[in-house]
């Protein structure tokens, strides 16, 4: 099982702090694909047994699966949130850094949603409106309470204290 600094790939140096909020999703993802892959030539081998019509909906059913994994794979797997120090500016990297707010500028608030919450930010006047999650999804239970414990100690307070946000006025659950 990993840590927490490991599910979200927390780095923090003397000048930035790195954060993969979705990294830890990534070795269920890599499964889902092998699945993917073998279903194939399954689809392919049974394709006798079905009708035309059958074999062209399980296809486009599985081309819809692989584009959905493999877009989460390419486009939000790897984002990383840079909490730059030395500029005081926050960046969203995919494949390209790009800046989104500076640390003055900078909110976080609970995200709740259908039962569940997690932690994001967003600029001040703006948060709704415009927010990047960086935590995982919460759900109240007893281990989700422990994981979000960990989270808030070993990776938000370290956020909030290099972004100049006093640790007394930290909001968690």
């Amino acid at each position: 099982m990993m840590d927490v600094i490991d599910r979200y790939r927390f780095r923090e140096d003397g000048n930035e702090i790195r954060i993969m909020p979705q990294y830890s999703f990534m070795r269920i993802l890599v499964w889902w694909l092998v699945i993917g892959v073998i279903a194939l030539p399954v689809i392919y081998f049974y394709r006798v047994q079905m009708s035309s019509g059958t074999f062209q909906i399980a296809l486009g059913l599985w081309a819809v699966y692989m584009i959905y994994f493999l877009f989460d794979l390419i486009f939000r797997i790897p984002v990383t949130y840079i909490f730059d120090k030395s500029q005081k500016c926050i960046y969203r990297k995919l494949y390209f850094s790009r800046k989104i707010m500076n640390f003055d500028e900078m909110t976080y608030f609970v995200n709740e949603e259908s039962g569940s919450y997690c932690f994001s930010i967003g600029k001040k006047r703006n948060q709704f409106v415009k927010n990047y999650r960086i935590s995982n999804y919460f759900s109240g239970s007893k281990a989700s309470d422990r994981r979000e414990d960990e989270y808030i100690e070993k990776i938000l307070y370290p956020i909030l204290q290099a972004v100049g946000i006093p640790m007394n006025t930290a909001e968690g659950r």
